[in-house]
Formats: C-alpha cells, sequence, structure tokens
C-alpha cells in the first residue's frame, strides 16, 4: 500500500530548514493531520470492499460533463469526493466511483486545484441546486460544506493556495497562479460570500478568505529594477518569490494570469489596501509587452507569428533579467524565440496568448481609478482605446 498512496511532504521541500511562525507550523501539522487520516479513511474502504490493491480511477482529460443535469450525475460527481472535501483533475466522473477505486486518474493529485478541480465541481453543485429535490439538496448542501471546509484549510496563512491539498511536496506546495488556480479560487470565495447556499458565517468566512487572497497578490508582485511588475506563475509559498514549476514552466513573470488576476482586482477589490497601485503597475506593464498586429499561427511543422491588423498578444512567459518573452523545453533550457522548441512543445502549450486584452479595455473605462496613479506612469492618465 504504501507505494499506492500518497506520501508525505519530502524533506527537500520549500519548508526544508525553514524558521516557521506557529501559525505556519499549525497550517503544516493540520495537512500533515488530514494527509494521515485520508490514507487511513481510504485504507479501510479498502478492507469493507475486500481488496488489496485500489482500483484505477478512468482517465479523461475534463470530467466528461460540463454541468450536472441529473440526479443520476449528481450521485456519480458527488462519489469522487474526497475523504479531505475536495476532487480530483483529469478524471471521467459519468460513472459513480467504486468502493476501493482511487477518486482520481492520478492518485497523487487527490485533492487538487490544478486544471480547475474542485472549484468546477463545487459550481455545478451550487447551479444545480436549485432544480434538485429535498433529498438531493441535502446531499448537495453537505458536500459544499464539506468542500468549503477544505477550501479554507487549504488557503496559507498569507492568503495564497498551494497547487494540492493535503501537500504533496515540490512545485505542488507553490502558491499556483498557473493555469488560474487563484484566479478562479478567489472567485469562488467571492461568489459564495454572497450566495444564499451558505450560512451567514460561512459567507463571512469566505469573505474573509477573498480578502487574505486579495492581499497576498498585493504582497506578491514582482518587483524588478525598483518597480512592481505582475506575477509569477508560481511563488514560493514562504518568500513569494518567483519559482519553477515544470522543466517547461520556469521561473519568469506571466502574462495571461496576471491579466485574469488584475481583471479580478479591478471588478471585485479595487477599493482594499494596496490594490489600486497594483492596478496601475500592473496595466502598465501589459500596455509595455503587448505585441500589436500579429498573431501566432502553428503548423504541422511549426509555429509563427504572422502580421494581422488589429490583433494584440502577449507571451505566455517573461524573463525576470530584462522582461523579454522566453520559451521553455523539456530539458528546462531556456529559448528566446519559439521556433527554438521541439515540435511537440511548440505545438503543444500556448505560448502566445491575447488574456490581456480584455483587462486593458475594461481599465480604459476607469479613467477615475487611472487619474490616481503615481506621476511616473502618467501615461495611464491618459489611456488610448483599448487594443
Amino acid at each position: 500500500m504504501a507505494g499506492c498512496l500518497l506520501q508525505q511532504v519530502a524533506a527537500d521541500s520549500y519548508w526544508a530548514d525553514a524558521e516557521l511562525s506557529d501559525r505556519w507550523q499549525q497550517y503544516l501539522q493540520q495537512s500533515a493531520a488530514l494527509l494521515q487520516q485520508q490514507q487511513q479513511d481510504f485504507r479501510a474502504e479498502l478492507r469493507e470492499a475486500g481488496l488489496t490493491q485500489p482500483v484505477a480511477a478512468v482517465r479523461l482529460k475534463g470530467f466528461g460533463l460540463s454541468a450536472i443535469e441529473s440526479a443520476e450525475q449528481l450521485s456519480a460527481v458527488l462519489s469522487y469526493q474526497s475523504h479531505s472535501g475536495g476532487w480530483s483533475k483529469g478524471t471521467d466522473m459519468r460513472q459513480p466511483r467504486q468502493p476501493g477505486q482511487w477518486a482520481g486518474s492520478e492518485p497523487d493529485y487527490i485533492p487538487t486545484f490544478d486544471n480547475g478541480a474542485t472549484s468546477t465541481q463545487m459550481r455545478w453543485l451550487m447551479a444545480y441546486f436549485p432544480k434538485a429535490d429535498a433529498t438531493s439538496q441535502r446531499q448537495i448542501r453537505h458536500s459544499l460544506n464539506r468542500a468549503l471546509l477544505f477550501l479554507l484549510q487549504a488557503q496559507y496563512p498569507h492568503g495564497g493556495f498551494p497547487q494540492s491539498y493535503p501537500l504533496r511536496g515540490s512545485y505542488h506546495d507553490a502558491v499556483t497562479l498557473n493555469d488560474h488556480v487563484m484566479a478562479e479560487l478567489l472567485t469562488l470565495l467571492w461568489d459564495i460570500s454572497e450566495s444564499t447556499l451558505f450560512s451567514t458565517e460561512q459567507q463571512q468566512q469566505a469573505r474573509e478568505g477573498f480578502r487574505r487572497g486579495v492581499q497576498f497578490l498585493v504582497n506578491a508582485v514582482v518587483v524588478l529594477k525598483g518597480r512592481p511588475t505582475v506575477w509569477a506563475a508560481q511563488h514560493h509559498p514562504l518568500t513569494l518569490t518567483p519559482v519553477a514549476a515544470r522543466k517547461f514552466e520556469q521561473a519568469s513573470l506571466v502574462s495571461t494570469e496576471s491579466a485574469k488576476l488584475l481583471a479580478l482586482l479591478l471588478g471585485k477589490a479595487s477599493d482594499q489596501p494596496g490594490v489600486h497601485c497594483t492596478l496601475c503597475y500592473g496595466a502598465l506593464w501589459l500596455q509595455q509587452h503587448q505585441i500589436k498586429d500579429k498573431k501566432w499561427q502553428r503548423t504541422a511543422t511549426g509555429s509563427s507569428l504572422e502580421p494581422e491588423k488589429g490583433r494584440v498578444l502577449w507571451a505566455r512567459f517573461y524573463s525576470l533579467s530584462d522582461e523579454k518573452p522566453v520559451f521553455f523545453d523539456r530539458d528546462g533550457q531556456t529559448y528566446s524565440d519559439v521556433n527554438q522548441l521541439s515540435l511537440e512543445r511548440q505545438q503543444g502549450y500556448g505560448w502566445y496568448q491575447s488574456e490581456g486584452k480584455a483587462f486593458l479595455k475594461a481599465w480604459a473605462k476607469r479613467p477615475e481609478l487611472q487619474q490616481q496613479c503615481a506621476p511616473s506612469q502618467q501615461e495611464l492618465g491618459h489611456a488610448t482605446k483599448a487594443p
């Protein structure tokens, strides 16, 4: 069984040799206890099912569903909720989980927030609740209560979120902005804080979780050469510095996730301390790094930037040294041209994206905020039409 179950956090993780406050020590102890309990519960389930080894879950990109539309689908989704309260990623959830079956196709990712896991299932449950009968509604409330408790437990003391919880070591313990993990979870907390599906106390807890998450974002903005910029895809959970994840996701500034978070701050938190300055510098950074009148085109033999009037793009990643576009391959090497990558990586990753356009368009409609930006950002006070 030891080879199949989640392992304790590795000794060479972010936490090794760190001097931790009582609050952080308590967080890590809670994570370890939850992991241990999750393992014990699953072992008990295996014994009751008369199994000596877990049954594999069915791997599927996505979950096989786009919403819960029936009592049968509800039952299936609820069956995949982990012992600790969250859900897994990349798992077919159309058929109910059987006793002794993993709750995810990748056991090390049970549960996780990656690839929309947990946040997606919670939203499905919230959306289906009005259509459900009384018995199903009670099941949904119970599931959502467990999931919200899990979500609040997973949030780091400073407001960030790891990619997976309970903690499992390596880059999965980093505060994860990549693939919009932070944006999805903070938006979910905001929506829970206004949802009558939850008690007044739960709404307040969600609102406080949102507030702390926003404060984390303000504190974690990467400062280069004395000037705030945007964020990295992953941040060290203690120092908040940018860190690497997979070999083709080295430490760097990230445009798409930053733009999504800036839009969230603009729409829901512009009055919180430090947010206005973050918005000013973030807008300036996106304006300065946009690639105009170009589109990224992928073919069977490679990829290229081609002329197209009116299009606006950003590279996915920007160097921490000179803020120029950078690209990474599976060998962990850094390249300055996307065409230097292997064909597999050119075709298998979104190296150029356009998320920043939506934020700049929304920012252009807030002149009262632009006018309050620092004199060094005067160009924001005379915002041109969004690209």
